[in-house]
């Protein structure tokens, strides 16, 4: 069993589907690094002030259950970058860290499928990730997983 974004991800590149400004070789072999970690931290810790203090996020949040673990890679992807371009706040957020919407995207949703994964295998439920990217990125989160897992938190994200 595959991670569920690695495994959306597979589905949609074998039907040949584009992810709209995001191409799905790209964010399928997206590996995950400290370097743009630095930068993500950055840019996440002022978006996750920015949310909390616009109470528009409280009916409509940038992290909702559908990016963090849907079915849908598509839209998820779509959904985060556009709205990371849009609103003032996390613009601002992203320019002050010198990170685009589109590497924000890409590295949360790898984030986000790598620690499902890791999920999985601490449950048993996967022995293994298949080599490439998606081992490269499970390892990456092994190693930072107390960072990442009080990151999200400040985003608004459990587990």
């Amino acid at each position: 069993m595959l991670p569920l974004i690695t495994a959306l991800l597979i589905a949609i590149a074998a039907a040949g589907v584009p992810l709209q400004g995001l191409d799905v070789d790209e964010l399928a072999q997206y590996r995950l690094t400290t370097a743009v970690f630095m930068q993500f931290q950055a840019a996440s810790r002022s978006i996750g002030a920015a949310t909390r203090d616009d109470p528009a996020f409280a009916l409509d949040p940038l992290f909702t259950r559908e990016i963090v673990s849907s079915g849908d890679a598509v839209a998820a992807a779509t959904a985060l970058e556009s709205r990371l371009q849009a609103h003032p706040a996390l613009a601002a957020a992203r320019r002050a860290a010198k990170l685009a919407a589109r590497e924000y995207t890409k590295f949360a949703l790898a984030v986000f499928g790598a620690r499902l994964a890791n999920g999985f295998v601490k449950t048993g439920v996967l022995r293994r990730v298949p080599d490439g990217a998606a081992a490269e990125n499970l390892a990456f989160v092994q190693v930072h997983e107390t960072e990442i897992t009080a990151l999200l938190a400040g985003l608004g994200i459990d587990g």
